[in-house]
């Protein structure tokens, strides 16, 4: 069997694969944290990426809240300024560490996906900063259900790396309260070819050698259509978890 070609997806194109094929979040478990947050209330996305979180909070916010995106990466910033060009002036080049804004400012601060590229005392001080007493920490993380063989496999060929469990609780400083785990289950569907493009957008992927991400796209190639069967025009549902940590910003 000839298996298909796979267009090479280097560096320079991470952030448009973000945009074609990061899952984004449930909304049931954002309604958790948001739902007398949203109105009238300062929404802080931290590590915003592409947008994938902060499209949604914005939806939540409304035309009287206001959400803030920080995000160091120009071309992740490039394409949210793209997909939402009416929140340029609060899509911040800022840190997790230190995000640039005011003191006591925010409602809930969230971390989706971008937990683990952070100093996490750094982190949570920098978030106890600028959140108001009472304020909300929420850290999230979308991964595969590796509980299923198939998708286990699936995960260690893309070296996801992102396997967390329920007492992987995110690591923080006073005044924050214990996290309070939160969780969903659901389903994504791609096409093989953007199951593909989806190990291009892992930090795995990120940090790695050529030699080593050409090897991977072969072997995930080979594991779809060879060992599973797809054909390009399939879809592949994929199971995920959704991890959501909630920690409240207490009085001092």
């Amino acid at each position: 069997m000839t298996l298909p070609t796979n267009p090479y997806y280097d560096v320079a194109t991470i952030a448009e694969a973000y945009v074609d094929v990061r899952p984004g979040y449930p909304l049931e478990l954002l309604r958790i944290v948001c739902a007398d947050d949203g109105q009238n209330r300062c929404l802080v996305d931290i590590g915003a990426g592409t947008g994938k979180l902060t499209t949604t909070l914005c939806d939540i916010a409304g035309q009287r809240g206001r959400v803030w995106a920080i995000e160091p990466s120009p071309d992740m910033r490039e394409q949210l300024i793209r997909l939402m060009p009416n929140l340029k002036g609060q899509i911040l080049p800022a840190s997790g560490e230190e995000t640039t804004l005011n003191d006591a400012m925010a409602d809930i601060v969230f971390y989706a996906q971008s937990w683990h590229w952070v100093d996490p005392i750094k982190a949570s001080r920098e978030a106890a900063r600028i959140l108001r007493p009472g304020g909300k920490l929420v850290v999230l993380y979308n991964q595969m259900d590796v509980s299923i063989p198939w998708v286990k496999r699936l995960s260690r060929i893309m070296r996801s790396g992102d396997v967390h469990r329920p007492t992987d609780k995110p690591l923080v400083v006073e005044p924050f309260t214990q996290p309070r785990l939160h969780m969903a289950t659901w389903q994504d569907r791609l096409t093989p070819t953007q199951v593909c493009q989806l190990g291009t957008t892992r930090s795995s992927w990120i940090t790695s050698t050529n030699e080593n991400r050409a090897k991977m796209q072969a072997n995930l190639r080979w594991y779809l259509y060879q060992n599973l069967g797809y054909g390009d025009e399939d879809i592949v549902e994929i199971p995920y978890l959704t991890y959501m940590w909630v920690m409240e910003r207490a009085e001092v």
